[in-house]
């Protein structure tokens, strides 16, 4: 069922994405403001199932690549953003049915915002991850393979830096990656390649690729959106009303809280394009005398308490303030800060053998099985 975003949502939008992007995505905040001011301006925007698409129509995701650090310095770029689009439109023109996150957490579920704001267009209630990941072989798109994939654009805050029209050779109804082994070989290198591209030209770059309804029938985690919006705007209320936030999250959601306490140590580095590092956590309240560990690349992604792993990728884990619900993403990481731990379960799209190899604590480098939200 289609429903509408006005200007006047977006706080909550940019809310729970912070709460679902687990420590990483990016920090709404920046883009919060450009996707208000831009909705302000052109109205709301029609967020439909995808069932509502119709079937020939292709959708747009947009991504952004660069570590969350990076953010702080470089805010979502809306020329980016258009210079991309317009390279796509230039092959597509009213094929384009939609705009589709390609993860809802973090600023990622800001920008097809943004661009279905400015055209016009509706936006998919759903995405490719239910959460945010570091890397793109982890999005759902690419795990189970998607089609057509071009035309594609990369830009940066600068304009559009190249454009591929369509694959040089095309066979049948060939997919971009996929869970065989030269699917996932190309989800991997399409990474690695592109992360180092992106470090060379400063931190920061957009991609714009196209994907048609049978793919999204097969990979799309659906109602994310709408979920979104519903976290975000629990804990608006709770705030207002002087209430418990982190029980707001937790009763719009099927948040379990895992630990409370006082952050008192974080350990950060980057290396490979990504922010690494892990935060302690002394406990308080029902939880003192416990100490919580959490390792992130950029995202959050083993929790420990007491030294036993509670919690692993690709189950959520997530950091908010415990008075106000505000989440605390990797990079605003500092001792002091009052912290409530939440877990939520993934989708099931990431439970699959498959999808276990890419996103499961073995995927990370841990020798650890997963530990599902229980």
């Amino acid at each position: 069922m289609s429903f509408a975003i006005a200007s006047d949502d977006v706080s909550a939008l940019a809310l729970g994405a912070g709460v679902l992007g687990c420590g990483g995505g990016g920090n709404p905040y920046y883009a919060q403001l450009i996707a208000t001011r831009l909705l302000a301006e052109h109205g709301p925007v029609r967020v439909v199932a995808l069932e509502e698409m119709s079937s020939d129509g292709l959708a747009i995701f947009t991504a952004l690549m660069g570590a969350p650090l990076v953010g702080i310095e470089k805010p979502p770029s809306l020329r980016a953003l258009r210079a991309g689009l317009d390279a796509v439109e230039r092959s597509l023109g009213s094929r384009i049915s939609a705009f589709v996150s390609v993860e809802v957490g973090g600023a990622q579920s800001m920008l097809p915002l943004m661009l279905a704001a400015v055209t016009g267009r509706a936006l998919l209630d759903g995405d490719g991850m239910g959460r945010a990941f570091p890397e793109a072989q982890m999005c759902t798109f690419l795990l189970y393979g998607f089609a057509p994939g071009t035309p594609v654009g990369v830009s940066d805050d600068h304009g559009l830096l190249w454009r591929l029209p369509r694959l040089p050779i095309t066979i049948g109804r060939a997919t971009i990656g996929g869970t065989g082994g030269a699917g996932r070989r190309v989800g991997v290198a399409l990474e690695r390649v592109f992360r180092r591209y992106c470090a060379w030209k400063g931190g920061q770059i957009y991609f714009t690729v196209t994907i048609d309804r049978p793919s999204l029938m097969r990979t799309l985690v659906p109602g994310t959106v709408r979920r979104t919006i519903e976290i975000g705007r629990a804990v608006l209320a709770a705030r207002a009303a002087g209430g418990d936030a982190v029980g707001a999250i937790i009763g719009s959601s099927d948040a379990r809280l895992m630990f409370r306490g006082k952050v008192v140590d974080v350990e950060r580095r980057f290396r490979g394009g990504h922010d690494w590092g892990r935060l302690l956590i002394e406990g308080l309240d029902d939880d003192r005398g416990r100490r919580a560990e959490i390792d992130f690349k950029n995202e959050y992604l083993v929790l420990r308490i007491d030294g036993k792993v509670l919690l692993t990728v690709p189950d959520l884990i997530a950091v908010v303030e415990t008075e106000t619900g505000t989440p605390i993403t990797t990079e605003v990481l500092r001792p002091g800060l009052r912290a409530s731990v939440l877990g939520f379960a993934s989708s099931p799209l990431y439970h699959t053998a498959e999808a276990l190899a890419v996103v499961g604590p073995g995927g990370f480098g841990y020798d650890l099985p997963f530990v599902p939200l229980r």
